[in-house]
């Protein structure tokens, strides 16, 4: 019988004081490495030992045990050692049966010091070093490869993909082999305290884009073969995180796809550009045995989630002209068009000319009005609403979406209160907004989709670090008390915009 592997949390619970909360997991395992805080190093060798022993094959136990031997003395040292154990059980667990990987791990005793931060950091990295031998290599004290905030580093890395490949499935996987090898180097380079946050921001946001060019470079070949035409005119525009370079380590790609309508051959002309654009959507997030670069995220574009892929010049100009939500107007100010086309100079103008037009304070202050007004409904009738964690910042009230309208207005100068109350207010402001990056970034380095109640331990001390708190009590009280200002600040310019509505 093979061996079915644990179901356990991807960062190890605080304590387990309360059973439920693990309801879902393996309970037993994870209250034994909490005893493990405790106990001698002997006694934690002959845990990890005893545990996997009846479950691996003879040929490799030995450099299993190898290399149990010499970490665990490594991460028995730490302040958070039991985080460490933790993560050293699940990477332990997930490669098991990996022999080619055990035995090249067996070898290289000289990256267990290195190694050993990355589970003392996070399970989501600790998740990424278990897919690939290679990632090994990043853990080299003497790794040769280095950042240098140029895209230039990240294109030559993937210029050395082959692209000529018949079999599609082996490019891609080539691909995310690729981008999870840069992706990896950048996350160690943060834990290992060899780049700041934002630059490991910006780091990210240039292999995004290295990524993209990438694959649209292949996409756009075989479209031109496939249909032997010399030039496309499209554009992709680029909201949020990737439009603004401020890329997180999960971070969606949110995209919009527009073409040049043309009077000739319009119906085929439509489906080459859709042919492409789903191309491209596939090249970055289609899942394969390697996994997925980018979740790609189109709802963004005049039909919404719903309707095609791409969008005519004409049916995106009208939409936004016409029909589109102030929400949309403000979040088409931070827009950039990310690919190399003669198209470009058109949509960028039509760009410059939608982003000329004013919005209507009052209209802003409307949708926030109903925005609320349905969220408060929608948790009433919500039988079993998940309550957001204290670093959760996105759509928490006073977080980001709320900094993005007070931003707004304070360029419209929508304020009721005198210049000092205001500049007070946006003192606090641009403070919680770099706090809010700071969080969003290290978040996502420890969590994929599902959040539990706490980040680990030094990821908050690097979180402490970056903002100068005094310890997690200071952090948290500084994250709440800002939330709360912030959501009343709003709310006090919305209903002042009411009032100068009504006067």
């Amino acid at each position: 019988m093979l061996y079915k592997k644990l179901q356990i949390p991807i960062n190890i619970p605080l304590s387990t004081s309360n059973e439920n909360e693990f309801n879902e997991f393996d309970y037993g395992t994870i209250k034994s490495i909490h005893s493990l805080n405790s106990e001698r190093i002997s006694n934690i060798k002959f845990f990890f030992k005893n545990y996997f022993s009846s479950k691996i094959s003879k040929v490799i136990e030995d450099e299993i045990f190898l290399f149990l031997n010499e970490i665990i003395p490594i991460i028995f040292k730490s302040k958070f050692k039991i985080e460490g154990f933790y993560q050293l059980f699940r990477f332990t667990n997930e490669i098991l049966y990996n022999f080619p990987y055990i035995e090249i791990l067996a070898k290289k005793t000289f990256v267990y010091e290195n190694l050993s931060k990355v589970f003392l950091f996070s399970g989501y990295l600790t998740n990424i070093l278990t897919k690939d031998i290679k990632l090994l290599d990043v853990l080299q004290p003497e790794y040769a490869m280095r950042l240098n905030g140029n895209i230039t580093f990240y294109k030559n890395s993937f210029d050395k993909v082959n692209s000529n490949i018949h079999d599609e499935e082996i490019v891609l996987n080539h691909l995310r082999q690729n981008q999870r090898l840069l992706k990896f180097q950048i996350l160690f380079a943060l834990i290992n305290h060899e780049i700041s946050i934002k630059r490991a921001s910006q780091e990210l946001s240039l292999l995004a884009q290295a990524s993209f060019d990438s694959c649209l470079k292949i996409v756009e070949e075989q479209i031109s073969n496939k249909y032997k035409i010399d030039s496309l005119k499209y554009s992709i525009v680029a909201y949020g995180r990737f439009a603004t370079l401020s890329m997180t380590s999960n971070s969606d790609l949110d995209l919009v796809f527009i073409y040049d309508e043309q009077a000739k051959n319009e119906e085929q002309n439509r489906r080459i550009y859709i042919e492409l654009f789903r191309q491209i959507i596939k090249f970055l997030s289609v899942k394969t045995e390697e996994g997925f670069m980018y979740e790609v995220d189109t709802k963004l574009k005049p039909s919404g989630k719903g309707g095609p892929v791409a969008c005519t010049y004409k049916s995106f100009k009208n939409y936004h002209e016409k029909r589109s939500f102030s929400w949309e107007k403000i979040a088409l100010k931070k827009t950039r068009v990310i690919n190399d086309n003669v198209f470009n100079f058109k949509i960028k103008k039509l760009l410059d000319k939608l982003n000329s037009y004013p919005i209507s304070e009052n209209k802003v202050a409307d949708e926030i009005s109903m925005m609320r007004t349905n969220t408060k409904i929608n948790n009433k009738d919500s039988i079993k609403k998940e309550t957001l964690k204290w670093f959760e910042t996105k759509y928490a009230g006073g977080g980001q979406r709320d900094i993005e309208y007070l931003n707004f207005f304070k360029e419209k100068k929508t304020f009721k209160i005198s210049n000092d109350e205001i500049e007070k207010k946006f003192l606090l402001v641009e403070k919680m907004e770099n706090l809010y990056f700071i969080l969003d970034q290290i978040m996502n380095t420890c969590f994929e989709e599902k959040k539990q109640d706490h980040l680990p331990s030094n990821a908050i001390n690097l979180i402490i670090k970056e903002t100068n708190e005094k310890d997690l009590g200071s952090l948290k009280a500084t994250i709440m008390s800002g939330k709360k200002e912030l959501y009343n600040c709003l709310n006090d310019v919305v209903e002042s915009a009411k009032v100068l509505k009504h006067d």
